[in-house]
């Protein structure tokens, strides 16, 4: 997941053209292979078609705003200012299940602010880091949702029907905004869409939704704290794009602050499981 930043820097096409022909490649690919493997591609009710329209609309919204943070910024800041979502998570899953947030939350949560305030050399949003850091946190907060809601809804249904069927909500509500886009794709453009909606999206998301089927949101985002070093590693060696001091600052505050507050919870829940 942590290559899709590149796809963002070499595709020549806005974030929301980019988002409507990954999916429909994905989707396409999702559902032949769920047919194969399970025979069929029906959902057990009419509420969970609902749910799966509300999870489509969130990673449609997440993926555009991504793309569009590394497109007005770079990998780097885009990619790290999404990584505020670990803890942005641990918020968010006390508010679902309703139990107590504690002061350790609250301070991991104030050193992701501090991480973000590096990222953002002015807080001017005529800035295009600025504005970079902000769709980052847009992004985010969709992705945390996201994760939280699937997780809790469909932790028994398969990783690749649900993600085929999120995957083709995005493609949906981006179709009538590829019809009418002026920006073409050249021939390279297909190519590279195709290895991001193959690879990086049907392949890499359906693990990523695997899982979620068996780990809580808050341990999947501890392990995928490594993802922004990936991101910023492949940025550096086919980009060139060389973070400043403050990005790298900054990225190593949140980064930390993510790593620790999913480290903590999951410590917190593993006597419960060895139980």
């Amino acid at each position: 997941m942590a290559a899709t930043g590149l796809f963002s820097q070499v595709i020549d096409l806005p974030a929301w053209d980019i988002t409507g022909y990954r999916t429909w490649i994905a989707a396409s690919v999702l559902f032949a292979w769920v047919w194969w493997r399970e025979g069929h591609v029906k959902l057990n009710s009419a509420q969970d078609y609902r749910r799966m329209l509300v999870l489509g609309a969130l990673l449609c919204v997440h993926w555009i705003t991504y793309f569009h943070s590394m497109q007005v910024s770079n990998i780097a800041v885009g990619m790290l200012s999404l990584y505020a979502y670990p803890v942005m998570t641990v918020f968010m899953e006390p508010l679902l299940k309703g139990t107590k947030i504690d002061w350790g939350d609250v301070a991991s949560g104030m050193f992701v602010v501090v991480g973000i305030y590096f990222l953002v050399p002015e807080f001017d949003i005529s800035n295009s880091m600025t504005q970079g850091v902000l769709w980052g946190l847009v992004s985010a907060f969709t992705f945390a949702l996201r994760n939280l809601l699937l997780g809790h809804w469909f932790s028994g249904q398969s990783s690749a029907r649900s993600m085929s069927y999120q995957v083709l909500i995005v493609a949906l509500l981006m179709t009538p905004v590829i019809l009418t886009s002026t920006h073409k794709p050249t021939h390279v453009d297909w190519g590279l869409m195709l290895i991001l909606g193959l690879f990086f999206t049907a392949f890499s998301h359906t693990l990523f939704g695997n899982a979620l089927r068996y780990l809580k949101a808050k341990t999947v985002a501890l392990v995928a704290c490594i993802q922004p070093v990936y991101g910023v590693i492949y940025g550096v060696i086919f980009m060139h794009n060389i973070p400043n001091t403050a990005t790298f600052i900054g990225g190593a505050i949140i980064v930390t602050a993510a790593a620790y507050e999913s480290l903590r919870e999951h410590n917190k829940a593993a006597p419960a499981l060895t139980d």
